[in-house]
């Protein structure tokens, strides 16, 4: 179409120079030369159509290679070496990944000669390997409990033996030998018990950060999974005894003192019912000062401790999410006598 419009544009000058005016003996040399002119002018113009086609075509083929290289699925942009996307994250619709959460309700056997008590405890299992060849899985599990329990001893404080030999020297300066004897075994006029009976409260907390569960697959038809487990963690023990709880009670003053009767009232006065011996007792010594008692803050004598845990169980699944069974474990801990034993129910919960 362009090149149309340049050789009408071109035919359209020719013939205003034609008609143009001027002599005679020009215009008939004009019309002598016009055959060669117009031969001239279309070769001009045939050429200038060639140029014209060549620029068209080149142009019409650009957009095609472009749209061709886009819609190719074969060509993939590159990715920007700053770019950053969030990796997969698990979400509740994929189902169950094997995993479990739980609660231990227990009895307890605690070391250190005292009475069995309860056992409160958590755990959360995370699944690391499923083995066909041991027909079973292997998790990772973390569990944090607290084992209680409340024993009547008699106990002996030796705070209690200097406490009554400075009173009975001060009101007798030359009992010499029997002032002692009174003061060591708390007897005649030595105004403080020395052996009490008092009830001792043990809390024995423990964390277990680190232990491989074993749980076998074999028995999944009847919905029943035993387990073993093996791991180490970490105990503190806390204790007090409390003489007002013993077996008789003491209140930190002995009443059948042979004391003078104004000395018996004074020193009952300022220590019946509170410190130094009249409150819970820390390693079985002294209480804990009247200013931190009446701030509430708790007393005790403790200790930290790491040690091994071996336990079994099974657990039956009741539901898909839902399973109770029977635990039991095994706690070595070091340097105390004997093993802090668990025993009890399970509740787990799975997802």
């Amino acid at each position: 179409m362009q090149a149309k419009i340049v050789v009408a544009a071109f035919t359209f000058a020719v013939f205003t120079a034609l008609a143009a005016p001027g002599t005679s003996t020009a215009q008939d040399a004009e019309t002598a030369n016009l055959p060669a002119q117009i031969r001239e002018l279309q070769e001009r113009v045939r050429l200038l159509e060639q140029a014209l086609n060549l620029l068209t075509s080149s142009q019409a083929a650009r957009p095609r290679e472009q749209s061709v290289a886009v819609d190719s699925p074969d060509q993939v942009p590159p990715s920007s070496p700053s770019s950053f996307t969030m990796p997969p994250e698990l979400i509740p619709d994929v189902g169950k990944i094997g995993a479990q959460v739980g609660l231990l309700l227990s009895g307890s056997s605690n070391p250190f000669g005292l009475n069995r008590g309860n056992f409160v405890g958590g755990f959360i299992d995370l699944p690391l390997y499923d083995s066909k060849l041991l027909r079973g899985k292997i998790a990772y599990e973390i569990m944090i409990g607290m084992s209680q329990s409340n024993t009547v001893l008699q106990t002996t404080s030796n705070v209690a033996q200097v406490a009554n030999l400075a009173v009975l020297n001060t009101l007798n300066p030359l009992g010499g030998l029997s002032n002692v004897n009174a003061a060591v075994t708390g007897t005649g006029p030595a105004p403080f018990p020395v052996t009490t009976s008092g009830t001792t409260r043990l809390r024995l907390l423990q964390v277990v950060p680190f232990s491989i569960k074993y749980s076998s697959v074999a028995l999944d038809r009847w919905r029943l999974r035993p387990y073993a487990l093996l791991g180490f963690g970490t105990y503190v023990t806390i204790h007090h005894q409390n003489p007002a709880r013993g077996n008789p009670p003491s209140f930190g003053i002995r009443t059948d003192a042979n004391l003078p009767p104004d000395v018996a009232l004074a020193v009952n006065q300022l220590f019946g019912g509170k410190a130094p011996f009249g409150g819970p007792l820390v390693a079985g010594q002294i209480a804990q000062s009247p200013e931190l008692q009446a701030r509430g803050l708790p007393g005790g004598h403790g200790n930290l401790d790491v040690g091994i845990i071996g336990g079994f169980g099974f657990e039956y699944r009741l539901s898909r999410s839902l399973s109770l069974g029977f635990d039991s474990r095994y706690n070595r801990i070091a340097s105390s006598p004997g093993l802090l034993i668990t025993y009890g129910t399970r509740i787990g919960v799975h997802f």
